[in-house]
């Protein structure tokens, strides 16, 4: 059995057992059964229950967020976040399904005496194994395009968070879902290890480290597989951006959770004739930032939900310290409170010699380093092993737009950040060790899929005439029909 603990209160939540292999195999045949149902109900008839699902969960969004504040000591508005980021997936994919399903008509170019198609099949039983900073949106959140497209979906949560999940599972079931259609099974390493033996396709949200694991278990097997996988996230701070709302934004970007996101402000640099005034502004709102256990609205900054992670915190400031920088604010355990509280902590005169700017902190840190120009600050920005999300802040757009489009990231915002992940029509995923496909958009629908293409005779000739034996007539003339499809017309007097 697993002991789960509040971060914030030490309070004993309960237990979850530790499903063994021979335990998971019985899952996964129940999800099999629950399959061969649900992937001939329709796109029609699963949006139907779905959307009963989605209904009952914003009924109890409010139990929804008090259960995630229990188990991740997050404050209220994270909370409400993280729900709000969930139910905005059932919005877009419950309306996007029917369309982007349906048998997708394709017009040949130069066989026109054929049609073609694309056709969408469910691939089985999915395997989702989600981490303990947004338990419930990567988790739940990612089940819905999944169950859409047709398959049975197992979750393997966090071992650190595992109330949520079951929580959401319990209300998809009351409101109609087959139980063996959505399985949550529970664990550490070796239970998400045994779920990749024996699903059809695995999503896994975590560290680079154990990704490369689940990657190479899954090639294996040769089965599709997105990562979402650690991130080193740069801000750009152009000596024209707008300096209120660029602080503001750094201040969000790199405190929110707790700085427990992969696409959080990990790193700033910004531009040496504003970088003062930038500071200045960016640690005034630090300072003003209200950290501890959240009731209704009332604190900005809750604890950090696993509390070994303020090891890697603890190294990456006193590295950053030793070296030679500077901490403004913050830089220790918050006074007064359980020690999984770390006060939300701004650093200047840093390098990329510094831990803290090359290895993902993944705390409330925020380290600042000024640069001569945008072309340093590019150059440093793409000097990481990562590439998930990116920011450049500037009020020339067209200048900013061309920032973005040297910035080695999946995802880049423009005078935001973070906010491409809210964004679900949006593909969303890394580049170089940030991970391997892409969630959310059209692409996140259909990754849950077969495509299977379909062509066929209009006609019914007795032959084609590419069919042997060849004739010299016919071929010539499929030669010039060749060149004009491809648009090389000089060639048709040759």
């Amino acid at each position: 059995m697993i002991d789960i603990v509040a971060p914030h209160t030490g309070e004993h939540l309960g237990q979850v057992p530790t499903l063994s292999e021979k335990d998971l195999t019985k899952v996964v045949e129940r999800a099999r059964t629950a399959f061969a149902s649900w992937s001939t109900l329709g796109v029609t008839g699963r949006v139907r229950i779905l959307t009963k699902v989605r209904d009952n969960l914003v009924a109890n969004r409010s139990h929804l967020i008090d259960k995630l504040i229990e188990e991740t000591g997050k404050v209220r508005g994270e909370a409400l976040t993280e729900v709000s980021m969930m139910l905005e997936s059932f919005r877009y994919y419950l309306g996007l399904s029917p369309k982007a399903l349906a048998d997708e008509e394709i017009s040949p170019g130069l066989l026109k005496n054929k049609r073609a198609r694309v056709v969408y099949h469910p691939r089985g039983v999915v395997g989702i194994i989600s981490p303990w900073n947004f338990p419930l949106d990567l988790s739940f959140g990612e089940c819905i395009p999944a169950l859409l497209a047709g398959n049975a979906v197992i979750v393997k949560p966090s071992e650190f968070t595992p109330f949520i999940v079951l929580e959401a599972q319990r209300l998809a079931i009351e409101a109609g879902l087959d139980p063996n259609l959505f399985q949550v099974v529970t664990g550490a390493g070796k239970t998400g290890a045994a779920l990749v033996k024996q699903v059809d396709q695995i999503t896994f949200t975590g560290s680079v480290k154990v990704g490369k694991m689940v990657a190479q278990a899954a090639a294996k097997r040769l089965i599709p597989c997105t990562l979402e996988l650690g991130g080193k996230d740069p801000m750009i701070v152009l000596r024209d951006a707008d300096l209120d709302r660029a602080a503001a934004g750094a201040v969000w970007g790199a405190f929110f959770n707790s700085g427990q996101m992969c696409m959080s402000v990990e790193r700033v640099y910004v531009e040496d004739c504003i970088a003062d005034r930038f500071v200045s502004k960016v640690v005034e709102a630090t300072r003003s930032l209200r950290q501890g256990i959240d009731g209704q609205y009332s604190m900005d900054v809750g604890s950090m939900t696993r509390v070994a992670q303020l090891e890697t915190i603890d190294a990456h400031v006193s590295d950053a310290v030793d070296r030679g920088a500077k901490v403004l604010t913050g830089g220790q355990r918050k006074p007064g409170l359980r020690e999984s509280f770390y006060e939300p902590t701004v650093l200047i005169g840093v390098d990329h010699s510094m831990l803290i700017m090359q290895e993902e902190s993944f705390g409330p840190v925020l380290p600042i380093m000024r640069v001569r120009n945008a072309n340093e600050a590019i150059q440093l920005s793409n000097d990481s092993p990562y590439g998930l999300n990116s920011s450049v802040w500037s009020k020339d757009i067209a200048v900013a737009r061309r920032v973005a489009r040297q910035m080695q990231a999946g995802s880049v915002c423009i005078n935001d950040c973070v906010v491409s992940y809210g964004v679900p029509e949006l593909p969303f995923g890394g580049v170089k060790e940030s991970g391997l496909g892409r969630r959310h958009g059209v692409v996140g629908l259909r990754k849950y899929t077969i495509q299977q293409s379909i062509a066929e005779d209009r006609f019914g000739l007795a032959r084609e005439p590419h069919w042997l034996p060849y004739n010299e007539t016919a071929l010539r003339l499929a030669e010039k029909a060749a060149a004009l499809f491809a648009g090389f017309k000089s060639f048709l007097g040759r």
